[in-house]
């Protein structure tokens, strides 16, 4: 499932650098997979929400941090 993790409750101050370049990769992933079979509207719909996930758990407005006009990345 997109954005879960097998722990997800225990996401805390230890994680490493490591394991968010791992979760990040494996985003892009099954982003690119979601890519690959969903309509544009349903894959901008579904990356808009992934930066909202992503800035609710960060306080960084991640879509636009990344610069694009439409603030996806």
């Amino acid at each position: 499932m997109l954005l879960s993790t097998p722990d997800q409750d225990a996401v805390e101050d230890g994680v490493t650098d490591d394991e968010v370049v791992a979760a990040a990769e494996v985003l892009g992933e099954e982003l690119a997979a979601a890519k690959e079979s969903s309509s544009e509207f349903a894959f901008t719909t579904m990356v808009m929400q992934c930066n909202e996930a992503i800035g609710d758990e960060t306080g960084i407005d991640y879509g636009s941090v990344c610069g694009d006009d439409d603030g996806c990345c």
